[in-house]
């Protein structure tokens, strides 16, 4: 593993050839938080913590950006627990599972590129996190209970028909505020008699014909030509209408941390045929 800087942020290459969670110091902090942490938070550095604890957290402070390398198949229990500073992470797309904990409580943590070939995400993996939109590939089949809970900015997610969500996964998210059928989901209680029926909903947002330029944006990888017979079948407008949830396509877009196709790009080519040029 090596760190260098990266678009202005400290990076960890992670190649999984070293376990970075200590439990054992993990358990020595929390233990100090429990006596000063209310009240002296951010000055953990006089605590009485030994230097390894020390170098510990420092380490684990720095980083703000983690990119997981090509051969990575596996990101294990707990690996960037509480790493508040972590603003990005990008996985490779030889990663298949991301375990329990493995980014709970990054609370900096506002952009994520998830692979392509991602099977698994376990409970509570990017709970407590900044997240604003989460897509899911297609070959997601489990997101695990609370994964995505407490994400409270989020408010675009897309995910597949057959993914099996657990209870508490989105949890205390913002797109549950446009729910329909209920207004009080921020509690515990009636998210949890309710969570089917919310997953259900969640995977039929763009279902419906009106919002098919919605579904070939928020898919995993939009792809330019489908949104463009859309546009071509509908007219450039489609572009600003909202779908049940209030969202545009080219929110979506912008969102999508997969496509590489830009709202501008659409529209220009949209325009030029219309006036007849080639494109």
């Amino acid at each position: 593993m090596r760190v260098a800087t990266v678009d202005g942020l400290v990076t960890l290459f992670y190649d999984g050839s070293k376990e970075l969670f200590n439990s054992q110091l993990e358990r020595e902090w929390e233990n100090e938080f429990a006596e000063y942490g209310q009240i002296d938070f951010g000055n953990w550095e006089s605590w009485d913590l030994s230097n390894d604890c020390k170098q510990y957290l420092r380490e684990r402070s720095s980083w703000e950006q983690i990119i997981v390398v090509e051969g990575v198949t596996m990101i294990p229990i707990f690996t960037f627990y509480n790493c508040a500073n972590i603003q990005r992470v990008i996985l490779s797309n030889t990663v298949i599972r991301v375990q329990y904990y493995a980014f709970k409580c990054c609370k900096s943590l506002v952009y994520m590129k998830l692979s392509i070939n991602l099977e698994q995400i376990d409970d509570c993996a990017f709970e407590g996190c900044n997240l604003a939109s989460v897509f899911l590939p297609p070959r997601c089949r489990f997101v695990g209970g609370w994964a995505f809970g407490h994400n409270h900015n989020l408010n675009i997610v897309s995910v597949a028909q057959d993914t099996e969500i657990g209870s508490g996964a989105f949890f205390r998210v913002k797109f549950l505020g446009k729910f329909p059928f209920h207004h009080s989901l921020y509690e515990w209680p009636q998210y949890y008699e309710h969570y089917e029926e919310i997953h259900t909903w969640m995977k039929n947002i763009n279902n419906h014909e009106d919002y098919a330029l919605h579904r070939a944006c928020s898919s995993y990888q939009p792809l330019k030509e489908v949104i463009m017979s859309i546009i071509e079948n509908k007219g450039i407008r489609a572009f600003k209408t909202e779908n049940s949830i209030g969202i545009t396509p080219s929110e979506y877009l912008k969102e999508n941390p997969y496509t590489e196709v830009t709202e501008q790009d659409i529209i220009h080519d949209y325009l030029m045929k219309m006036m007849g040029e080639v494109v």
